[in-house]
């Protein structure tokens, strides 16, 4: 699909959805069901949808966009929409739905894909939590939480205005919109906050006023931990050959004892073979082959 193509289909789904998605916004006072939209464009500048202009032409149909900081409105055509990051979010009751762009939103609404992926990994998080009550049921150490938060922050959503977390995004990310349900609920914060004040200390993160920051000596510590992890990774493998190797010469040994014996009278060959082939494991793996 050539990029002008695909640029055209995006400006008649903005025209055509965004009039629904401001009608459906915050301004239905529902808090439990309603849409907002977010952009950001080329220079890092974060918007959200205001208003937009009914036009049967999208060439003449104008948007306003709100700066999430303090600032003007400021109007664009509706044409310039698809070169600026975009994020749909519906939010519900406990969690929200997040889609990536109008085409995925678009997709969502005639196929519900994201939205069954959600209930499902929702209620297996039920589940699983009423099932292991007493358990923290996802595991997390460190290098994990570091991983995470860089990620995030490289891949930061046009929602997102800070660079930084607190504690509270952080649990979200890992245990979900439902932790504060869970019966350790408190236990995954006091862990959390124990795991962000060690990677301050070793200089990953900084903490300002309740956020932490992620730093460039977070590159360095995920690089040596992944070297690390290779290490070991090859160091398994190299002891998984060795037991293989000492048990094909175990097996060879064995085998030319018993020929060498064979050969000096000492056994009968046939009649231990014929007994090997006797054992029920033996000649169902025979049978089978």
């Amino acid at each position: 699909m050539s990029g002008n193509y695909l640029h055209k289909i995006q400006v008649r789904l903005y025209q055509k959805y965004l009039p629904w998605l401001i009608q459906n916004g915050s301004t239905k006072l529902t808090p439990h069901d309603y849409w907002i939209v977010f952009f950001k464009d080329a220079n890092n500048e974060h918007y959200v949808l205001k208003s937009v202009s009914s036009s049967h032409h999208a060439e003449q149909t104008t948007v306003v966009l709100s700066p999430l900081l303090q600032g003007i409105d400021t109007e664009k055509q509706i044409g310039e929409l698809p070169d600026m990051d975009s994020e749909i979010i519906h939010y519900k009751k406990n969690y929200a739905l997040r889609y990536q762009g109008i085409i995925t939103f678009t997709l969502d609404r005639y196929l519900n894909i994201i939205t069954i992926k959600s209930a499902v990994a929702r209620i297996k998080g039920k589940i699983v939590s009423g099932l292991k009550s007493d358990k923290e049921t996802i595991s997390s150490d460190r290098f994990n939480l570091l991983k995470l938060m860089v990620a995030q922050f490289i891949h930061q959503r046009p929602s997102r205005m800070s660079s930084g977390f607190n504690p509270d995004e952080i649990i979200v990310l890992l245990y979900g919109t439902l932790w504060y349900k869970h019966i350790k609920n408190e236990s995954f914060k006091r862990k959390i906050m124990l795991l962000m004040e060690s990677l301050v200390l070793t200089g990953d993160l900084t903490e300002e006023n309740g956020h932490y920051y992620v730093q460039g000596h977070a590159i360095t510590t995920l690089v040596e931990h992944e070297k690390e992890e290779r290490r070991i990774l090859q160091q398994l493998r190299m002891h998984k050959n060795i037991v293989r190797f000492m048990l094909v010469i175990t097996v060879s040994t064995l085998l030319i004892i018993l020929v060498l014996m064979a050969m000096a009278g000492i056994i009968d060959l046939q009649a231990v073979w014929q007994k090997i082939l006797h054992i029920k494991p033996i000649r169902f793996m025979l049978k089978f082959i």
